[in-house]
């Protein structure tokens, strides 16, 4: 390896460092503010999905639960479809079901053709931009979060220059735990999740 070589590489990792630190002071400072309680109505994963605007220009698209085997939301030409033949992935994202078929996935089309978003990174990039806070929460959601709307350590959201900062809920049934989880994501979509403490304990075994 060169000495400019060797320059750059260091260069480079100096700036990784301050703007690894720079994210960190920054979350570290909307952790402080008073967040705002996250209302029930954001609980509800329908709602959510009907405020979804998608990144990138679509002709049309659908957002299948295959708990319900609904379509939860669609929009644009519908008759897009009629050059195509739509068939089910067999996977998604919010995929939580064990003995029971449980995950959602999206079908559009675009001017170069027919497209399934059945995981999670195709679904954040789906979203994209991040427009509002159902958008966020959903990103959140994706990541295997939830919301606590009878606390405020497991609920709650501040809007920032940079996007949303929230507490947002990590459950565990057995035994049964609430873990106020840090998340703060970017309207570009760029996010980042930490820990903050377990603020909740039953003791139980919840069985689903």
């Amino acid at each position: 390896m060169t000495d400019r070589h060797t320059q750059l590489l260091y260069f480079y990792c100096v700036a990784s460092c301050l703007a690894a630190a720079f994210f960190v002071v920054r979350l570290l400072n909307e952790e402080q503010q008073d967040k705002e309680r996250i209302g029930r109505k954001y609980r509800d994963r329908s709602y959510l999905v009907k405020n979804i605007i998608p990144d990138t220009t679509v002709r049309y698209w659908r957002y299948v639960d295959k708990v319900s085997n609904m379509i939860i939301r669609e929009a644009g030409d519908k008759s897009t479809l009629s050059a195509y033949t739509i068939e089910d992935p067999n996977k998604g994202f919010f995929d939580n079901g064990h003995m029971v078929v449980s995950y959602s996935y999206i079908v559009y089309a675009d001017s170069s053709g027919l497209h399934y978003v059945s995981d999670k990174d195709s679904f954040q990039k789906f979203i994209g931009h991040v427009d509002n806070i159902s958008e966020a929460i959903l990103i959140g959601m994706a990541e295997g979060l939830s919301i606590d709307t009878r606390n405020k350590k497991g609920g709650s959201y501040i809007a920032t220059k940079f996007g949303y900062a929230m507490k947002l809920l990590k459950y565990n049934n057995c035994p049964e735990t609430f873990e106020s989880i840090l998340f703060s994501i970017k309207y570009n979509g760029d996010f980042q999740i930490k820990s903050d403490r377990v603020y909740s304990r039953t003791g139980d075994c919840i069985q689903f």
